[in-house]
């Protein structure tokens, strides 16, 4: 499968990495000949912003702002306003789309963990204010994570767990909640058994597919950095898992992209 009408969808792209830099009209020129109708850049840093917003403006490329657990150091007294400022500007409206990638880290231990845990309720606070979708990353944090949606009182939370790793059951809870299980690179494992039976379990219409481009290889492109258009062998691996075809695997995650997304489309 090179294409499926240009219906391919990468909701977690960080274009905006200093690797791409030199290479990045090739890249997307070449995300568009595989069929990568939709890419969603999503910013990692306070520096990035900018970038997101300016890719933002290029055909099926859309962006989302925020600051990503492993910089607390980006989180300001003013960053909360200057992020307002940005996804409510008029020129980004209808292409900056959701607030991300935020959420919480705890893989290296809880050093900072108030700091993570601040700037996560800030900016997905900001999200609940503005309506806007939520781009979560989540490592070794789900009890926290889910404590924080109580203690904001949020039964509903619109937006995608990024690269979902989690079992059934926090899968089950993360659905519960409304929120979207985006799958990338690590689908493809072969030894990846945890994360092919949460392929299976969730969904059809909660299913996300991305690349976390440069990050999160599939299994063909291990040891190389990842591409958008690599999300077809993403597509491949969840129509294998679940017995369908890539073509209405596809299908199914263009409409779901659709309905989160752009939800005010007819």
């Amino acid at each position: 499968m090179n294409q499926v009408n240009g219906n391919l969808v990468d909701v977690h792209a960080h274009l905006a990495d200093v690797r791409l830099r030199e290479r990045l009209e090739l890249i997307l020129a070449v995300s568009e000949h595989q069929g990568v109708g939709g890419i969603l850049a999503n910013a990692a840093r306070r520096t990035e912003w900018s970038i997101v917003c300016d890719l933002s403006r290029q055909p099926g490329v859309f962006g989302a702002l925020g600051i990503h657990p492993f910089f607390p150091e980006d989180w300001r007294e003013e960053t909360l306003a200057e992020l307002r400022q940005a996804l409510t500007a008029p020129e980004n409206r209808g292409r900056v789309l959701a607030v991300g990638e935020i959420g919480l880290d705890f893989q290296y231990g809880r050093d900072n963990a108030e700091q993570q845990l601040a700037m996560f309720r800030a900016q997905l606070q900001l999200a609940q204010e503005l309506n806007l979708p939520v781009c979560l990353h989540n490592r070794k944090s789900w009890p926290d994570f889910f404590g924080v949606l109580k203690e904001l009182g949020l039964s509903q939370v619109r937006g995608y767990c990024h690269h979902f790793t989690g079992s059934v059951d926090i899968a089950r809870e993360a659905l519960d909640r409304g929120l979207y299980l985006s799958f990338c690179g690590p689908v493809t494992y072969p030894g990846a058994h945890r994360l092919h039976q949460a392929a299976r379990y969730v969904p059809a219409d909660r299913m996300l597919t991305e690349t976390d481009c440069p990050d999160l290889p599939v299994q063909r492109y291990r040891r190389l950095e990842s591409r958008p258009w690599h999300v077809q062998f993403v597509v491949q691996c969840l129509a294998e898992l679940r017995n369908e075809t890539p073509e209405r695997v596809a299908s199914q995650v263009w409409a779901n992209w659709q309905r989160l997304f752009f939800p005010d489309n007819p």
